[in-house]
């Protein structure tokens, strides 16, 4: 039974991105060519792997519930394009302009374990960050503000919430609220970068730029733990996780 399943989720696997790519015109490849399989199933989207025998690309799938997640697709496309001369980043053959899916080059690597990153390591990825954000993107200073308080909405509408943890999170946006009004300097900010750096035998590679924008520009350096934080970033970063995963594990 277990092979049966098995293989009907590959027959509908197939089928899906075969369908999915069909009217699509302007790719210079047959994808009836491509073995098809499982690649990995992300914190945010499903990606597959299109193995071409000569080379291999990569299908992601976007999550349906982008805009639940605070995620603008067109943004990530503005980025991903400034990106794509930058040899950071795997490059991109083709996004939809329904924005349900990208396709990029597959990138033989392994996810950066930061435990194990030496201080030699440590001065790559400072380089790196500062590599990206010597990029100028006409985008608007991003909004931690109306980001997180998306977010608390959301919760609100399918949690019961305690009057601690209302009065914690008036508190935390009241604050995140100063902070976002004063004078930081922004600059392109990936703001998931822990688990989307990927150790290549070309260096450092950087996938899923969706939760990207002009950011605080020493944000990226205290999520991998580079500088020392302070103390609204840092609970910037827990209250963002922590209400994504809310969010994400509802959906």
């Amino acid at each position: 039974m277990d092979i049966i399943n098995g293989e009907r989720a590959i027959m509908n696997t197939n089928h899906k991105i075969k369908f999915l790519l069909e009217n699509v015109s302007d790719l210079d490849f047959n994808i009836d060519d491509a073995e098809i399989s499982y690649l990995i199933h992300g914190k945010t989207n499903d990606s597959y792997l299109l193995d071409f025998k000569k080379f291999k690309l990569v299908l992601r799938l976007n999550n349906k519930n982008s805009l639940n997640l605070g995620i603008n697709r067109q943004n990530e496309s503005l980025i991903l394009q400034s990106l794509d001369k930058k040899n950071i980043v795997p490059n991109l053959v083709y996004m939809d302009n329904k924005y349900e899916f990208i396709i990029y080059e597959y990138i033989e690597g392994i996810e950066l374990d930061l435990n194990k990153t030496d201080s030699e390591g440590r001065k790559k990825l400072l380089n790196l960050i500062e590599s990206y954000q010597d990029i100028k993107i006409d985008l608007p200073k991003f909004n931690y503000f109306n980001h997180v308080s998306l977010y608390w909405k959301k919760i609100k509408e399918i949690n019961l919430i305690s009057d601690l943890r209302k009065n914690k999170m008036e508190a935390f946006l009241a604050n995140l609220n100063n902070f976002q009004q004063s004078n930081w300097p922004a600059l392109l900010t990936h703001h998931d970068l822990e688990t989307n750096i990927l150790v290549t035998d070309g260096g450092y590679k950087i996938i899923d730029w969706e939760y990207a924008g002009n950011g605080f520009h020493d944000f990226d350096r205290y999520s991998l733990g580079l500088i020392e934080g302070n103390e609204i970033i840092d609970d910037l970063i827990m209250v963002m996780n922590e209400l994504w995963e809310e969010i994400n594990y509802q959906n």
